[in-house]
C-alpha cells in the first residue's frame, strides 16, 4: 500500500535524535510513533513537539502496528512513513524487528517510476571524480592482471574493488606485493569480472553516516565516529553533510537509506564507499 498525500508531513517510526534532528531541520511536519522501551512516558518530547504527536505503539503486535500507521497517515494527511533499519533495531528483538520492517516496507514503499538505486562502486567513484567532488586517485582495468600492474605502478598500498560471479563486490586492501598475490589469486578463485577499479587507500578518520533519503531531500541521520575516531567539530561535520550530499545528488538519488564511509584527513572529507543497507549482502569488505 502506498500512501501519499502532504510531501512535508512525516511520520518518523521509532526514530534516534540523529533523524528527529534532520527532519526538524528540514522543516518536516513531523509525527514520531514508538514505544515505552524506546521513548518512556517520562521522557521530554523529541524535537519539541507537542504529546498529541507522539503515538506509543506495541511493536511485537504487527497487526496493530499497521492498523495506528494507517490510521495516522489518512487522519492526518501524512505524506511519508519514514524510519531507519538501524534505529528500529536498536532495543527490539530480531523477530520483532523483522516483523515491524515488513509492515513498514508496504507502507513506506517507493512509487512507482522512483529512480532506482546506488550505482556500483566503479560508478560511484566515476561520478565522484568526473564533479571534483570527494576526488581520489583511481584507475579502471579489465583483467586481473591490468588491475595488478596499475597497483604497482600507484605505488601501494592500494585499494582494489571488483564484483565476484555472484555480483557480490569485494573492497580489498592491499598493502605489499605479497597481498597483491593474494589478491591476484582471490580474484580469480571468485571469477571477479570486469571492470576492476584499483584506488588510493585514504587515509584519515573514519565516519559512517547514515542518510534518509525522501522525494530528493536528504537526511543525515547520523554520523558515527569508526575505528576510535575522535568526534568532530561542528564545522567538520557540516563538510561531512555536504559531501555526502553532494554524491547523492550526483546520481540522482531520490528515495531510500545509504550508508556512506567518509575518511576525514588532510584533503578535507573524502567518500571510500557508500551502500544502501537493503543490499548489503552485496558487498564486502576484506
Amino acid at each position: 500500500m502506498i500512501i501519499r498525500q502532504a510531501a512535508e508531513r512525516v511520520v518518523l517510526v521509532r526514530p534516534g535524535a540523529g533523524l528527529l534532528h534532520a527532519a526538524a531541520v528540514a522543516g518536516l511536519d513531523v509525527w514520531v510513533v514508538s514505544d515505552p522501551a524506546a521513548w518512556p512516558p517520562d521522557a521530554p518530547s523529541p524535537s519539541e513537539l507537542p504529546p498529541q504527536r507522539i503515538l506509543r505503539a506495541d511493536f511485537a503486535d504487527a497487526a496493530a502496528l499497521r492498523g495506528l500507521l494507517t490510521d495516522t497517515v489518512l487522519r492526518h494527511g501524512i505524506g511519508h512513513v519514514l524510519y531507519l533499519a538501524s534505529d528500529l533495531a536498536r532495543g527490539l528483538g530480531s523477530g520483532v524487528s523483522a516483523a515491524a520492517e515488513e509492515v513498514l516496507r508496504d507502507l513506506a514503499a517507493p512509487r512507482p517510476g522512483s529512480a532506482g538505486g546506488l550505482p556500483d562502486a566503479v560508478a560511484v567513484r566515476r561520478v565522484l571524480n568526473q564533479s571534483r567532488t570527494s576526488a581520489v586517485r583511481a584507475e579502471e582495468a579489465l583483467t586481473v592482471a591490468e588491475a595488478r600492474a596499475l597497483a604497482e605502478d600507484f605505488p601501494l598500498p592500494v585499494v582494489i574493488k571488483s564484483a565476484d560471479a555472484s555480483g557480490c563486490w569485494w573492497t580489498v586492501p592491499v598493502h605489499d606485493r605479497p597481498g597483491l598475490d593474494r589478491w591476484a589469486e582471490q580474484a580469480r578463485t571468485a571469477r571477479h569480472s570486469a571492470p576492476y577499479l584499483v584506488e588510493e587507500l585514504l587515509t584519515g578518520s573514519k565516519f559512517r553516516v547514515e542518510t534518509l533519503t525522501v522525494d530528493g531531500m536528504h537526511l543525515v541521520a547520523g554520523i558515527t565516529p569508526e575505528d576510535n575516531a575522535s568526534p568532530l567539530p561542528e564545522a567538520e561535520r557540516a563538510g561531512i553533510r555536504a559531501t555526502v550530499r553532494a554524491l547523492l545528488d550526483l546520481v540522482g538519488y531520490e528515495c531510500g537509506t545509504t550508508r556512506t564511509d567518509v575518511l576525514v584527513g588532510a584533503r578535507g572529507s573524502r567518500i571510500a564507499a557508500a551502500v544502501e543497507p537493503g543490499r548489503e549482502g552485496r558487498r564486502r569488505d576484506r
